[in-house]
């Protein structure tokens, strides 16, 4: 499926979209605390960084589908994110705004390429987890690359690795051609009946304050989302609260490594591990979902992550630390794999990129700003061990929850 004509396009921005990601996400964290930075400096600054990505997912997604398509926005965001990731790796102010910027570029890179990809597998009916795999795959190969180099040249490396992959991505992208990017018209124009039931509808018990007129255009394809989706609200709230609590994990999992002795390598090593767990799973994940259902999928990924994280809290090993990261990359591929899942049935089609990029804001913004501050605190005060007990327990506690919401 994946190396047939229509899918080959998507098949390659998925393998090195895996490549770019590689040579920056598994340090970014270290690099920051190799410059001088304390856990709670650093908590702060990902906190302020997932709040920038928070507001620019949607911004992203309503790029995507209602201004410039999504081709178009996603060589923008990769253009943003590669300036963002070098000025990082060079360091001025210890790499804080370029950090920023990548966040705020990065944002829109995932859900406008899962919507890009979901176009296409509609006319050949394929696997979204097929396609992700090929991420899995690429990033796990190039972690071993990337944390060698690191590891011996230091954070500098990172800009070349990323600035060329970056290039070779956007060239993979000429002669894209994706849906339309979708117009409204001026809405019709209602009598004062409807438009007073209109309003008691949305406005329930404060009708009396709610405003006449366009007010409900005024946030483009992000109102349009939750107007078209009623789900779509309880599983963000879902997602928010499983974020949290991996992203306690993800945040300072890197900083529990290198404490017990392990070295950049060790981490890309870790990286490197959970990312070729995630394949399989990724591939076997579609028939799951169909045989059990989206909630059965996502409940084992909890599972699977909440046994990592209290690990975590235990082992002070820096190989039994890499190789128990495996389980967070089950947990990741069948959470991942669910949510997106979820997201392509609750939202219509022509609206994909502005209900991934919800999804990832609130699951990669918001629920990481939680996590980095408080997190940062914690680690900082109390050590990794009542940190990554407090992500264990918000993975198992989530299980009731997922399992009503994605009935």
């Amino acid at each position: 499926m994946l190396m047939r004509p229509e899918m080959r396009r998507s098949s390659y921005l998925y393998f090195v979209i895996g490549l770019m990601q590689a040579a920056y996400l598994p340090f970014s964290g270290i690099v920051f605390r190799d410059r001088g930075l304390s856990f709670e400096a650093i908590g702060l600054i990902g906190a302020v960084n997932s709040m920038i990505a928070l507001a620019a997912g949607p911004i992203w997604g309503h790029l995507g589908d209602a201004v410039l398509g999504r081709a178009s926005a996603f060589r923008l965001a990769l253009v943003s994110a590669a300036v963002g990731v070098i000025l990082f790796a060079v360091g001025p102010y210890e790499g804080i705004p370029g950090a920023a910027l990548a966040s705020f570029a990065g944002a829109g890179l995932v859900p406008l390429l899962d919507s890009i990809g979901m176009e296409q597998l509609a006319k050949v009916g394929g696997q979204w987890g097929s396609l992700r795999a090929i991420t899995s795959f690429s990033y796990a190969a190039m972690c071993i690359l990337s944390g060698a180099l690191v590891a011996s040249g230091g954070a500098i490396m990172i800009a070349p690795l990323y600035g060329i992959t970056a290039l070779i991505l956007i060239a993979g992208t000429i002669g894209l051609h994706t849906a339309p990017a979708i117009h409204h018209g001026a809405r019709p124009v209602l009598s004062e009946a409807e438009a007073e039931i209109e309003r008691s509808e949305i406005a329930g018990p404060n009708a009396e304050i709610a405003v006449t007129g366009d007010w409900r255009d005024r946030f483009g394809t992000v109102t349009l989302a939750f107007q078209q989706s009623p789900k779509l609200f309880a599983f963000l709230m879902l997602s928010l609260l499983v974020n949290v609590g991996a992203g306690l994990f993800y945040a300072y999992g890197s900083f529990r490594i290198q404490e017990v002795g392990g070295s950049a390598a060790a981490v890309a090593f870790g990286g490197t591990v959970s990312a070729a767990v995630e394949i399989p799973f990724f591939l076997a994940g579609g028939l799951v979902a169909a045989r059990l259902g989206l909630r059965s999928l996502f409940s084992f990924g909890l599972i699977a992550m909440g046994i990592c994280s209290v690990g975590y809290a235990f082992i002070d090993s820096p190989y039994w630390l890499a190789l128990a990261r495996s389980l967070v990359g089950i947990g990741f591929a069948c959470t991942l794999l669910a949510s997106v899942l979820s997201v392509r049935a609750i939202v219509p089609a022509s609206l994909q990129a502005t209900g991934q990029a919800l999804y990832q804001s609130v699951s990669y913004g918001l629920a990481v700003a939680i996590a980095a501050l408080v997190g940062g605190i914690i680690y900082g005060e109390l050590g990794a061990a009542p940190l990554f007990l407090l992500s264990g327990a918000i993975m198992f506690g989530a299980i009731p929850f997922a399992w009503r919401v994605l009935r």
